[in-house]
């Protein structure tokens, strides 16, 4: 017999529509459900079973032990009056005026007993129920009860786990397809959007436009903002480019730093993807303000053309990877692909391999430039500087090799710690041998000042090789710190309190300023060889030699003039002031062995 609240219950679209969306009804029988309606047959010693699912007009049997139907109709359904409850006891159906005339009770099974605990879907919506019957009356402890509904909690969990897993899964097949930071295509599917653009492309005898965006400077901004804000800045990034293309574009990720972007354009219209690029890239460039903190970006794109420079997909996507790699430090920030970039690309990841072998194995040389007092001409420092003789390339110029070691974190690091071990070690030697108070200057990389465990290394090796800190001066180029002052100032300070000492590099070449330099806490200003060696020629290098050495003095930083070729440059620095000197004149980059023959020159002259 159906009552009012079991016909709502029954009937309830929502509870429906959970119901089907868990794909259990008419499915074969499982083992993970029987395993259960077995177990509780045994628990209660009952001969039957029954994990149920109440449809508007029936009740099926995803499981069941002791009975042999499938199916029910809603009419003879006990299970439809549990519904609105948690559980429904009926220890004698002949006497319960709701299942004394039901099919199931006067005729087989001939159901006296029931007790039946509610299954509850990942929503909450009633399912069915896990029931236990009898063909005798019996009684039910309230012990019997929380058994029951601790079974049907199980069997709940069962099935909301198989939708949970089906949930992950969709989870899994979007986190595969899409970025999980910037909701963009991941590569894969973006690689397929591609070919099929390709393909409508072709068919159309349009041109397909990939663009390759590459963020060059991710490790700077983890160690500005951490893995929190480097996320931020390509979700902006990625935000920016999605509000600054066509409808018809397709845009993805193409790495964790690396951003793609695909046009097209018909044929005998004129190719207007280089200007928008260009456009592009000025946009998605722009600093990115986090947490209070204005966030730099290094942006530079690469372009490739199918069908002029690529035959398939694959090779589009690897032409346009090569030509925003072969963008150079402080030329435009865009590259089309040529056959002068694969060159080029291919002879830079040589020179990667080739480098990182080297430096694996201590092969690089290290020679020292002598750093000349002007006053009275003696040595009082020298800078290392490394050198790399390839067993096939021969010398390879210190202008290639080390923007290469410099664009690549690992090699970076290598080329810097084996310069300072090499030094620390050499100047250890020198002071054994020679009291001068000689010092070491070292360059190294801007990027390293962004590096948490930098000072770290540096004052281990000091320690290690027992020199003082006061005796090395790490040398930085003035284009290397004006990304982030802060985080340079800050590390400079911590090493600069241990008492080294810092040098600003090649000063005038850059875009430095009189407050950078006063944020950073410098001992020496090196003025590049462009002023020094048009000194005597050029009225207005003249004028900016003096302007940069009045700088210097009003903020007490010592000079050392990079540079000094000849006598008359010599001169003319010996009479505006300049403290210190270094250049051919005074000495080329030499071997350890050369200059210990200098030292003891001086030290015998004394």
């Amino acid at each position: 017999m159906k009552t009012a609240l079991m016909a709502q219950q029954v009937g309830d679209s929502g509870r429906l529509r959970e119901l089907r969306s868990l794909k259990l009804l008419d499915t074969p029988f499982e083992d993970r459900f029987d395993q259960y309606t077995r177990l509780v047959a045994s628990v209660f010693n009952v001969p039957t079973a029954l994990i149920t699912l109440v449809e508007a007009d029936r009740q099926w049997f995803k499981s069941m032990v002791g009975f042999d139907r499938r199916e029910t109709s809603i009419e003879e359904s006990f299970c439809a009056h549990a519904l609105p409850l948690d559980l429904l006891y009926v220890p004698d159906a002949t006497v319960d005026r709701r299942f004394h005339d039901n099919a199931l009770v006067v005729g087989e099974p001939y159901i006296r007993f029931y007790a039946g605990a509610v299954l509850r879907g990942p929503s909450g919506e009633s399912l069915g129920t896990l029931c236990v019957i009898d063909q005798r009356p019996r009684e039910f402890s309230d012990v019997d009860k929380w058994r029951l509904l601790m079974f049907a909690k199980i069997v709940e969990s069962e099935i909301n786990l198989h939708q949970q897993f089906d949930h992950w899964s969709l989870n899994l097949q979007h986190s595969a397809m899409y970025d999980s930071v910037t909701s963009l295509p991941g590569r894969a599917l973006f690689e397929e959007l591609i070919g099929s653009t390709w393909e409508q492309a072709s068919v159309a005898a349009k041109t397909l436009t990939l663009v390759h965006f590459h963020l060059t400077n991710f490790e700077v901004l983890h160690s500005l903002a951490g893995r929190a804000g480097c996320d931020y800045v390509i979700s902006t990034v990625a935000r920016r480019l999605e509000r600054n293309v066509r409808g018809e574009d397709r845009i993805g990720m193409l790495g964790p730093d690396r951003l793609g972007l695909a046009i097209t354009s018909g044929p005998g219209v004129p190719d207007e993807s280089l200007e928008r690029v260009n456009v592009l890239v000025r946009t998605l460039a722009k600093p990115v303000e986090y947490n209070g903190v204005r966030l730099p970006i290094e942006l530079k794109a690469g372009i490739s053309r199918a069908p002029g420079d690529a035959r398939d997909m694959d090779t589009l996507v690897a032409h346009a990877r090569m030509a925003a790699a072969d963008v150079q430090p402080g030329a435009a920030s865009v590259r089309c692909y040529s056959s002068d970039v694969h060159l080029t690309v291919a002879r830079v990841h040589e020179r990667q391999y080739r480098l990182a072998e080297a430096l694996r194995t201590e092969a690089l040389d290290q020679v020292y430039q002598p750093i000349v007092e002007c006053s009275s001409g003696r040595m009082i420092g020298v800078e290392a500087l490394a050198r790399w003789n390839d067993g096939e390339w021969g010398a390879v110029s210190p202008a290639e090799f080390v923007p290469i070691a410099e664009a690549d974190a690992t090699l970076r690091r290598l080329l810097t710690r084996c310069t300072l071990n090499r030094a620390c070690k050499q100047l250890a030697q020198w002071r054994s041998q020679f009291d001068l108070g000689l010092y070491v200057a070292v360059n190294i990389a801007g990027a390293e000042l962004y590096c948490e465990d930098f000072a770290d290394m540096v004052a281990g090796l000091v320690e290690q090789h027992q020199v003082p800190a006061s005796c090395l001066v790490l040398e930085i180029t003035e284009q290397s710190v004006i990304t982030d002052v802060e985080t340079a100032a800050k590390t400079m300070k911590a090493l600069r309190q241990q008492g080294f000492r810092f040098a600003i590099d090649d000063f005038g070449t850059g875009y430095s300023s009189l407050r950078y330099l006063q944020q950073l806490p410098l001992d020496i200003l090196k003025i590049d060889r462009s002023f020094t060696q048009l000194i005597t020629q050029d009225t207005t290098s003249h004028e900016l030699t003096v302007g940069i050495l009045q700088i210097a003095r009003t903020l007490s930083l010592a000079v050392v003039a990079e540079g000094v070729e000849t006598a008359e440059q010599y001169a003319v620095l010996q009479q505006l002031g300049a403290g210190h000197t270094q250049g051919f004149l005074l000495g080329r980059p030499q071997s350890a062995a050369a200059i210990t023959e200098q030292l003891q020159a001086l030290q015998t002259s004394r």
